[in-house]
């Protein structure tokens, strides 16, 4: 056991990417305050975080074949203190919510009870899984943006539901790169009852239902926006049209498939980010 197991096992740097989006969220509703940026981003880390190390407890066997070098099956964190860990820091990141607003601290209460139910249960239901983290993706916004007000809703709901749909189809992805570990992990997913092929006809239908929506912040943003958007909406494409291509769960993880589609959606939340600076500042 060590304590970097402890840091690791949380990881850090999409825990962290979730809580920058969170703030992004609450300055593109029309937040002005810094410190509630902070406020924000800690409490999506440590919630967040909290959900990975659930979700490494439960997925034990399954990363044992899959992910040997995770903390747990490395030895590096016990699994009891795991859940004392988890227990931890969705306890701060609760106690946090509470210095928001009755909107924010509702969606946390929510969202952690969700993590909790996806970890031991959802996890493990084709298709209910992938929709758990496509609505916890997306809600990111929702509750940045409601830290200014419930009015922000509109504003929030095209890009909550580019996340969803661009999270369901890079999940499914994921899965079906995952067949042969949660295969011997006895884990249940969908790709392993359509298989690879349809399972990627699936993430293009749902990547094409992310590009629609992601027009729609043009009727504030502009034509620069629809510029900077269309390129990252076919680079998107692209990247899941070539997983059709694949058979096999094997090829289509060498192809390293989800990974750009990460790089993409990462690339659509500079977009919303710089066409806010621009909205202030020009």
């Amino acid at each position: 056991m060590s304590l970097a197991g402890y840091g690791k096992i949380i990881r850090p740097m999409n825990a962290g990417v979730s809580g920058v989006t969170a703030g992004i969220a609450y300055f593109i509703a029309g937040g002005t305050q810094p410190l509630f940026s902070v406020l924000l981003f800690f409490i999506v880390l440590v919630i967040c975080g909290a959900g990975n190390v659930l979700n490494d407890y439960f997925d034990l066997e399954i990363d044992k074949v899959n992910r040997p070098d995770r903390p747990i099956p490395s030895g590096k964190v016990s699994p009891k203190g795991a859940v004392v860990w988890a227990g931890i820091l969705f306890a701060a990141g609760v106690a946090a919510a509470c210095f928001t607003n009755i909107w924010c601290l509702a969606i946390a209460l929510v969202n952690v009870v969700l993590l909790i139910i996806y970890a031991a249960k959802f996890k493990g239901i084709p298709f209910l899984g992938n929709l758990s983290v496509a609505y916890l993706s997306g809600s990111i916004f929702l509750f940045g943006g409601f830290l200014v007000g419930p009015e922000s809703f509109l504003v929030m709901l095209p890009l909550f539901a580019i996340t969803f749909f661009g999270t369901l189809a890079r999940e499914l992805l994921k899965d079906a790169e995952d067949i042969e570990g949660d295969r011997l992990g006895g884990a249940r997913t969908l790709p392993m009852q359509i298989g690879v092929r349809k399972t990627s006809v699936l993430a293009v239908i749902f990547v094409l239902f992310a590009v629609l929506c992601s027009f729609v912040p043009f009727l504030t943003w502009g034509v620069v926006y629809l510029v900077l958007i269309g390129v990252v909406d076919a680079f998107i494409l692209l990247v899941t049209l070539r997983a059709l291509k694949f058979e096999t769960s094997t090829e289509l993880t060498a192809s390293n498939c989800t990974t750009y589609l990460k790089y993409g959606m990462f690339a659509a939340l500079f977009v919303f980010l710089l066409m806010e600076i621009l909205a202030v500042f020009l």
